[in-house]
């Protein structure tokens, strides 16, 4: 009989460790949430940045396509810029994808088994990492394609003022 006794309070104290494990798991899934909806507000101005951008590209190569342009590598930047406009649309694609993601999760994440909530808060902790750091990078690269384009532009209209002058 001591040794049933002991065995049942040896599991109560396991059973109440476990669900003081799951606690503590959906505590720091909650946490992990709220950075999730941070970063999908981040997301939402980069969107909303990259859509200005891509418009602003798409203005300055048609005004390009009208002019007779000297420089060559004003082309050549505009491609470059394409190339990673695209790319940044690949990146925000991705985001919504895995966002969306966590927020499908967040309905299940009660019934999972400690050990999956361990995985899935793991994986999430990478996942945000990434975004945090491709967010990082698009940053830099969006200021670095408004220069080439406000560089372009200031060229361009130079180039026309000296055309426009009277030649002596």
């Amino acid at each position: 009989m001591k040794k049933f006794m002991i065995l049942v309070i040896t599991i109560g104290l396991l059973t109440s460790c476990g669900d003081n494990e799951k606690e503590n798991l959906s505590a720091e899934f909650d946490q992990l949430m709220s950075q999730n909806d941070s970063l999908q507000q981040a997301h939402t101005e980069f969107r909303s940045t990259h859509e200005r951008m891509k418009q602003n590209h798409q203005d300055l190569m048609q005004q390009l396509d009208t002019m007779q342009v000297s420089d060559s590598t004003y082309f050549e930047h505009m491609a470059q810029n394409e190339v990673i406009i695209k790319k940044h649309e690949g990146i925000l694609a991705g985001h919504e994808e895995l966002m969306q993601g966590h927020q499908d999760l967040r309905n299940n994440f009660g019934n999972l088994s400690s050990e999956e909530m361990k995985a899935q808060i793991s994986k999430m902790k990478d996942v945000h990492s990434t975004m945090m750091d491709e967010h990082s990078t698009m940053k830099s690269e969006h200021e670095d394609i408004m220069n080439k384009h406000d560089e372009i532009r200031k060229n361009i209209i130079d180039n026309n003022r000296q055309e426009d002058q009277p030649q002596s």
